[in-house]
């Protein structure tokens, strides 16, 4: 086996062996609403007004289900739609209370994955580390150009 192909085969070891423990993880945060609720909830929180269509983009599903998304978690009270005084056309959506909890439980989660990493990566010498950094920054390069070619931008929801 070549080198080039243990170091895709342990890497692709890692990240499936890393997804499994944030699955099993945010199972346990995850009781009443799904994950699509959850990212959705997150997703309206970071944009810059949130509306079917962007939503749709960042989830890379159709408008029809996102609408079906949103009704649900307006009926569920986790978020609210609004309109632009300017535009009475377009409806935008924002996150009560009730889901801002959710979010800042979402956040947690994610800072905790990030923390239990953290502690694997403090035993490293500091040459290790660079050298990691400077894999991962190529590695990341490198990944985002193929989501390019598949016309995914940054590998996340785009505005």
């Amino acid at each position: 086996m070549t080198k080039e192909k243990i170091i895709s085969t342990i890497f692709n070891n890692v990240t499936e062996h890393h997804g499994i423990l944030n699955s099993l993880e945010e199972m346990k945060f995850i009781s009443e609403h799904n994950a699509l609720e959850v990212h959705c909830i997150d997703f309206i929180e970071k944009m810059t007004d949130p509306n079917v269509t962007k939503l749709s983009r960042a989830f890379r599903m159709t408008r029809g289900a996102i609408s079906k998304l949103t009704k649900r978690l307006i009926k569920a009270g986790l978020i609210e739609s609004y309109q632009k005084p300017e535009n009475k056309k377009e409806i935008y959506y924002r996150i009560t209370e009730l889901g801002r909890e959710i979010y800042l439980k979402h956040q947690s989660l994610h800072q905790d994955r990030i923390d239990r990493d953290i502690l694997f990566f403090s035993q490293m010498n500091e040459c290790e580390k660079d050298t990691l950094i400077r894999i991962f920054e190529k590695l990341d390069k490198h990944l985002k150009n193929e989501l390019e070619k598949k016309g995914i931008e940054n590998g996340k929801y785009s505005e």
